[in-house]
């Protein structure tokens, strides 16, 4: 659609999302290319706990699979298109956005997830190192600070913020109890971030 999406389109937007939340979360924990994923995690310090308590995925390699299962799900190509679940290509064929990497949700202040950071775990894998949602009628790169959901409150509280670049680092230290982090992303870190936490009474950050 045009323009913001009203309350109901966000409401089928944000099924969708965790729909595909819980498909990456089976991805990674039931089948044989995502235990090849969790040696990679479990490689990386990360243990089944961490990854069950932030909602790790994995988006397959197998193209089309996602968008098939969704299907099943009554979910529409225009709404996983507007939720940046799926892309066209010049052809105007469909193909799933993630797909070969470890899936992080991104959750909005409230705690709905609104996008995904998808990381590469093989050299081989086409692309960058992390590939985000890209912008939708939920997702604001420029305003969206990685963890806030489950450091507002003490951030607020305490009037303190530690800021960090990557998503695991993020939830590793939140997970240890400093649940005062959250992470830029890995893009700029911009006036967008500085005012999310001005706004929560932020006066010191490290």
């Amino acid at each position: 659609g045009s323009g913001e999406a009203k309350g109901p389109a966000k409401a089928k937007l944000k099924e969708a999302l965790q729909h595909a939340c819980d498909f990456f979360r089976f991805i990674l924990l039931h089948t044989p290319e995502g235990h090849e994923a969790l040696q990679y995690l479990y490689s990386r310090g990360l243990d089944l706990d961490f990854i069950n308590h932030f909602s790790v995925g994995l988006a397959p390699k197998q193209s089309g699979l996602f968008r098939k299962t969704m299907h099943a799900n009554y979910i529409s190509d225009e709404i996983l298109l507007e939720a940046g679940l799926i892309a066209k290509n010049q052809q105007e064929n469909y193909r799933d956005f993630f797909y070969d990497r470890i899936t992080f949700p991104i959750h909005s202040a409230t705690g709905s997830v609104i996008g995904f950071s998808a990381r590469k775990y093989k050299e081989d894998t086409f692309g960058g190192k992390y590939v985000n949602t890209p912008e939708t009628p939920l997702f604001k790169k420029s305003h969206v600070l990685f963890g806030l959901h489950l450091s507002r409150k003490k951030i607020a509280k305490l009037r303190k913020a530690i800021i960090v670049e990557g998503q695991v680092d993020a939830l590793r230290l939140i997970q240890a109890g400093f649940n005062i982090t959250v992470a830029g992303q890995g893009t700029a870190f911009g006036e967008g971030h500085v005012k999310e936490l001005l706004n929560l009474g932020v006066e010191q950050v490290y």
